[in-house]
Order: structure tokens, then C-alpha cells, then sequence
């Protein structure tokens, strides 16, 4: 028998946070794993690169993390790998439609009551969810909406409007007529329904000092099966005795499958039996999460800016790091479409809409949109979609379990979610 033809306790398909997670778990309860990665790397929706930008580390994926992210921060501190805090800047950069603000908060003193109404419903909001028991069975309907219905709903006006929707669009890296605000709200909800927890968890928490690849590969060497990469998976086929699995490369059988791939890739697959309704109808709908993360190396620009804009190309601008020719900035639009990332002068203009005086001389991204093997950046559902498809696509069908980071409970679509998720789908193998 080939290694094509091999039989194994388990299949594993991904080898993101979720995969390696589930794959160690399961290995050190004593089963034969093996996990096949379609990309020719692991990570997933988190990728270090040092190739780009000068060398200097830029991760195209998944970032930050902070302590209330109880699995990953377990994570790190079982490898040692090491973090760093994000160092605060003086002062926050606000544009209004490419104006730069000179204010100390985003509106006029006239327009204060406006922008405390705006938090005081954010964290009314916030105070209704339990992030430790599915949002689809709290009776939370009047937040499964789209975010500038939520806006409306609740009154903002103003700036503070404006503000707060773009802020929610950055966290979901989405449209405001397609990201659910719930999605969102749960955020500052999971940070003990605190908004400036809000904030570090979105741009101002820890970073992973050599990188998110740091810790894949702490966790890669602790799977005890074999990791196959360049490796998608085409078919899965239930039977009364195993699974089948086909895959570029060969075909294996194994008692029970665990898939991890992203919800708009479930619909790539072959399925026997078919995938169940509401799950195929999720994958084809897919998630809002359609938005864009771009790397730029620019001059001129404040080595500590943190800005946040509407009626702007990019909805976030914040310097990351300092290099011989520059700051490297990150920014996020919500939209795939907003910036031309491989035109520095497009980047130019929309960083200069927070940075007047910006030259930008590099920039780079990774069109996760278009991506074959994600189709988006992180899994924020659209609106009304928690009531839809939160219980089904986590849902075990047969001796196939999915897991993934949109199908954890505290943290959706971040690595601690992945993890969560990875854990919960070892855990449901080794019972079955």
C-alpha cells in the first residue's frame, strides 16, 4: 500500500490554528492523524512574510492578540513564544472624508452628546450578549442586522455616526450594508464590554515578537502525525465502515474527518452524502468579510499615527514599525476594492487622506478575497446569518466534524477562535 492508499484514525483538512490544534490533541490521545494543507505553508489566515517591505516582518493575515483570548494566550505561554506590546501613540489621528481633524476627539463640542450617546448604545449592547453560549439562542434579532441599520436603530448622528460605523466596518472588514453588527458588538462584549479593550483587540494588542509563524511552527512540532502541504482536498466520501478523501495527490481512508477550511471553500468540495442545505447555502452566500489589509512603507508620516477615518479609502491607518527607509503602516478598508495595493500611487492618496505630507515609496498585501483557498479575510458573518448558520456550521455530519475559527463561540474569526474551535473538534472525535 502507497502512502496514497494509506489509512488513518483521522483526517485533518487545514493546517491553520484549528487544524494543528486538533491534529496535535488528537495525536497525543493516541491516534493517527494526518493533515493535508492545500497551501504549501501552514497558518492559514495567519502568514509572516520577511520578504517583502525591505525584510521587515509583516503579517498579511492575523495579528494581534490580547489576555482575554484565554487560548492563544494559553498557547503562548505552554512554547515560550515570545509577544510584544503595542506602544501607544500620543494622540489619535481622526479624517473626515480625507480631512484631517484637528481636534482631540472626532467631533465638535456641540456634537459631545452625540459621541456619548454613540458609546453608551455600543455598550448597552454589549451588556446584553454572553459570549460563552451562542449568540443565535440569546434572542438578539434587533443586533443580527447590518451595521448602518444598527446605527440607525439605536439614533447616532453626526460624527459620531460616522465614526462609529466606519469603526465597526474596520473590525468586520466590511461593508456596513452586508457586516452583521452583533458580530461586532461581540467583540467589545468578549473584552468585558470594554471599548478601549475593543480597541486593543482590534489594532493595539499584542504582536507575536518573530511573528504568528512563531507559534504555528512551536505547534507544528508537537504533531505527532504527518502535515502534508500542496494538498487540497477535491472529495469526501462517508461510507458505513470510513471516509474516503481525495486530494492533488492521491486518495486516503479514515474513520473520521475534521475540516477546518474556510465557509466560502466548503462549496469546492465534493460531498457524499451532499452537504446539508443550510451549510451549502452558507458557503455560497459566504461571509461579509470581504475587505482588504494593506501593507505600505511611507515617508513623511508621524512614527506613532493611529487614524481612523470616514468617508476615507482606508478606515484604519497605524504605524507598525520603524525601518532604515520609512514607517511601515497598516491599513484596512472595508472592501477588496478600495485601493489598488499594487499602484503606489492609489496607496499614496488614500494614506494621505490621514497624512497630508505621506510619500509612500513600497506597499504590499495579499488578495485574500480572491483567494481559492479562503475567499476572504476574517469570517464576519453578514446580517442575519448568526440566526441562520451559527449552530450549522459547526454541526458534526456523520463521521465528518468541522471546526474553524467562524464556528467558535467567544472569539469568531481570531487565532484564539481557531484554537477554541480546534480543541472543541478533537474533543468531539475522541468521544465519537
Amino acid at each position: 500500500m502507497n502512502a496514497s492508499q494509506t489509512h488513518h484514525d483521522v483526517v485533518v483538512i487545514g493546517a491553520g490554528f484549528s487544524g494543528l490544534t486538533a491534529a496535535r490533541e488528537l495525536g497525543e490521545a493516541g491516534k493517527d492523524v494526518l493533515v493535508l494543507e492545500a497551501r504549501d505553508r501552514i497558518g492559514g489566515s495567519t502568514w509572516y512574510r520577511t520578504d517583502l517591505l525591505g525584510g521587515v516582518g509583516l503579517e498579511m493575515g492575523g495579528t494581534w492578540i490580547v489576555p482575554q483570548q484565554t487560548h492563544v494566550w494559553g498557547e503562548v505561554e505552554r512554547y515560550g513564544v515570545p509577544i510584544q506590546d503595542s506602544v501607544l501613540p500620543e494622540r489619535m489621528t481622526w479624517s473626515a472624508g480625507g480631512k484631517v481633524l484637528d481636534s482631540l476627539l472626532p467631533c465638535t463640542p456641540a456634537e459631545y452628546g452625540d459621541l456619548e450617546h454613540a458609546v453608551r448604545q455600543l455598550l448597552a449592547a454589549g451588556d446584553r450578549l454572553d459570549y460563552t453560549r451562542p449568540l443565535s439562542e440569546q434572542g438578539l434579532e434587533d443586533l443580527d442586522v447590518s451595521i448602518e441599520e444598527w446605527a440607525d436603530n439605536v439614533g447616532l448622528k453626526g460624527n459620531a455616526r460616522e465614526l462609529l460605523i466606519s469603526w465597526f466596518c474596520g473590525c468586520a472588514n466590511a461593508h456596513e450594508s452586508s457586516g452583521s453588527a452583533l458580530d461586532i458588538i461581540r467583540w467589545c462584549a468578549s473584552m468585558d464590554n470594554s471599548l478601549w479593550g475593543m480597541v486593543q483587540a482590534s489594532v493595539l494588542g499584542f504582536t507575536f515578537t518573530d511573528g504568528t509563524k512563531s507559534l504555528a511552527d512551536a505547534m507544528l512540532a508537537d504533531v505527532r502525525g504527518e502535515v502534508r502541504l500542496s494538498s487540497p482536498v477535491r472529495s469526501v466520501r462517508q461510507g458505513a465502515d470510513g471516509v474516503a478523501i481525495a486530494y492533488d495527490g492521491g486518495e486516503v481512508t479514515a474513520d473520521r474527518v475534521l475540516v477546518t477550511v474556510p465557509i466560502g471553500v466548503l462549496k469546492d468540495i465534493a460531498w457524499e452524502p451532499a452537504l446539508p442545505a443550510d451549510k451549502l447555502a452558507a458557503s455560497q452566500e459566504n461571509h461579509a468579510g470581504q475587505g482588504q489589509k494593506v501593507w505600505a512603507l511611507a515617508r513623511n508620516v508621524p512614527e506613532d499615527i493611529s487614524g481612523y477615518g470616514w468617508g476615507t479609502s482606508f478606515d484604519y491607518v497605524g504605524a507598525m514599525h520603524e525601518s532604515e527607509q520609512g514607517t511601515v503602516l497598516v491599513c484596512f478598508a472595508p472592501e477588496h476594492d478600495r485601493v489598488d495595493a499594487s499602484d503606489l500611487a492609489d496607496v499614496q492618496r488614500a494614506v494621505r487622506e490621514y497624512c497630508p505630507e505621506a510619500e509612500v515609496v513600497d506597499a504590499a498585501a495579499h488578495d485574500w478575497v480572491h483567494d481559492e483557498f479562503s475567499y476572504g479575510t476574517w469570517a464576519t458573518f453578514r446580517a442575519g446569518q448568526f440566526g441562520k448558520y451559527e449552530a450549522a456550521l459547526g454541526r458534526p455530519e456523520g463521521r465528518v466534524h468541522f471546526t474553524g475559527s467562524h464556528t467558535a463561540t467567544r472569539w469568531r474569526a481570531f487565532i484564539d477562535g481557531a484554537i477554541e474551535s480546534g480543541k472543541r473538534g478533537a474533543a468531539e472525535v475522541l468521544d465519537a
